[in-house]
């Protein structure tokens, strides 16, 4: 039997000449990640292969693209080039933009368009200027993939669909991977652009203040903003008595793998602090989720302060975060939608008799309490196959599962902690679930028991609980996400395989768009398979 799958998320340029492979542009980051409808914004991205691009391509309707402007890379200019810059940027937030005279050697300056027009930089440019003069560079946090920069001005239509999107970037290397970009109907509020420390070029007069604290006072809100090295951000929040507020943030899941950091994510933190300065919450993570969720009900009217940075001090330009706070208390948020979808649902509370395991049926449930075990019992003939499959953190459960089945006589047949699995597939950093396949060696009752590794529980503990005969199945996936090739171009893509329930068949890979090359059968058991595409356009 050959089994069939047809891929069909294929990106690729259909007429741009002379693609360089190993190329592609890259996106690390957006700032900020989104925009409310109605409103005109821009935003910064930081990447690599940004040279030549064209335009922006975002998922859905109601977004237009105005314009990119593309950051120049800036140079490290001597100190008085240096002095200069600073002198000129001083002037201009006194309201004289006119630029200074020249003084009489400047042979060894550094050229850059920016440094030429700064009295005509908007004020999201001109602060990437001043984040640049007076901000030590250190290769040690400098990352490559985030260097060259472009700022995007987008337009969101008031009737845009509140939800997430997916932007990417097109030009001359060809089309960037996705970035996560929200749509919101709540208003944004964006922490205070780049203010350098108090220093003077001539020390004769005082400092700059810094910028004040941004205040929110109408929920629900969305906060904008990066962690630099060292920095915490504040924000000053009116808050009632007796009304429930959540702080949903969203750092990590912006950009789920950092290669170069350790830990290898944004590890944001939550701090609040009440109107006398004492600490009234903090929130590190939500259960195994590196984003916390800070729920709050104050006991006092007042102005609260919001501190928000990386749990060890760490920070980089990709280390974006928004922070969505509404004046409800939002439960725990898992996936409602089952991960077997096809077989038959039972709720736990109603499972008395045994199950007759030959019919396959999901069993749904939660640990409701601490060190509780959820028991069932399945009748089952000797010389079958029977499987139970936990599908717990994959839909965003706390529950770290352990899986006991007991033979008739009570002695024990099998135990499943993780399942083994060659793919880390999604964004969790660990895959707990269990996971059993049994051969039954004789007619009778078994008895199931399902178990949290740590003892814990709560209503958020929930599970879906396969019980039946292997359902053979497969996932294929891509390991990258787009294909840039020239007409008449071919280009190899790596395919990674899942396999359920021991599925060992061939898969056949067709194609509507692009002409496949060579052999289009991945082998019966392999798990890995590259195939070769060429662009007929």
């Amino acid at each position: 039997m050959m089994m069939k799958n047809t891929l069909l998320a294929f990106l690729f340029i259909l007429a741009v000449p002379g693609l360089q492979a190993g190329r592609d542009p890259y996106v690390g980051y957006l700032y900020p990640s989104g925009a409310q409808a109605g409103s005109t914004t821009q935003i910064l991205v930081g990447g690599q292969n940004l040279n030549g691009i064209r335009a922006a391509l975002v998922s859905g309707n109601g977004i237009m693209i105005h314009k990119i402007t593309p950051v120049p890379n800036f140079m490290n200019p001597d100190g008085t080039q240096r002095t200069y810059l600073l002198k000129w940027i001083k002037n201009i937030e006194n309201g004289k933009p006119a630029r200074p005279p020249l003084p009489e050697d400047t042979n060894s300056w550094r050229k850059n368009p920016w440094w030429e027009k700064l009295d005509q930089l908007d004020p999201l440019s001109l602060s990437l200027v001043i984040r640049d003069l007076n901000m030590r560079r250190n290769p040690l946090q400098a990352s490559p993939s985030i260097r060259q920069m472009a700022i995007i001005e987008i337009k969101i239509s008031l009737n845009a669909a509140p939800g997430v999107r997916e932007l990417r970037l097109w030009g001359n290397q060809g089309i960037s991977p996705p970035k996560l970009f929200y749509v919101d109907a709540a208003p944004h509020i964006q922490e205070p652009l780049y203010t350098p420390p108090p220093q003077q070029p001539d020390r004769k007069e005082p400092p700059k203040p810094p910028p004040e604290t941004p205040r929110v006072t109408l929920f629900p809100a969305v906060l904008d903003g990066q962690i630099l090295p060292g920095e915490t951000d504040r924000y000053h929040l009116t808050l009632k008595a007796g009304q429930d507020y959540t702080m949903t943030m969203t750092g990590r899941k912006l950009l789920p793998f950092i290669g170069d950091a350790v830990p290898g994510h944004f590890q944001p933190v939550l701090r609040l602090l009440g109107p006398d300065g004492a600490e009234a919450a903090f929130v590190d993570d939500e259960y195994f989720n590196p984003d916390p969720i800070l729920r709050f009900t104050p006991s006092k009217d007042g102005e609260y302060t919001l501190e928000i940075r990386d749990n060890l001090y760490r920070g980089r330009e990709d280390f974006v975060y928004r922070l969505l706070i509404e004046s409800v208390n939002r439960p725990y948020q898992f996936s409602q939608t089952s991960p077997f979808p096809r077989m038959l649902h039972v709720d736990s509370k109603i499972v008395r008799q045994p199950l007759w395991a030959e019919n396959p049926q999901v069993i749904t449930g939660a640990l409701t309490k601490k060190g509780e075990t959820a028991v069932f019992t399945f009748n089952a003939r000797g010389g079958t196959q029977i499987v139970i499959d936990v599908a717990a953190r994959r839909n965003g459960s706390p529950l770290d599962g352990v899986l006991r089945v007991f033979k008739p006589d009570g002695t024990l047949l099998a135990k499943s902690d993780d399942a083994a699995s060659p793919l880390n597939i999604g964004e969790y950093l660990q895959q707990v679930d269990p996971y059993l396949k049994l051969d039954i060696p004789a007619n009778g009752t078994y008895r199931v028991e399902l178990t949290d590794l740590t003892g814990a529980g709560d209503p958020n503990y929930r599970y879906w609980m396969r019980i039946g005969p292997p359902q053979p199945n497969f996932e294929v996936y891509t390991t990258q996400s787009m294909l840039n090739l020239s007409p008449g171009q071919t280009g190899e893509l790596k395919l990674r395989v899942e396999r359920t329930d021991q599925f060992a068949e061939g898969i056949e890979i067709s194609c509507d768009e692009l002409e496949l090359m060579g052999s289009t059968v991945i082998p019966a058991k392999a798990t890995e398979f590259t195939i070769t595409l060429k662009n007929p356009a």
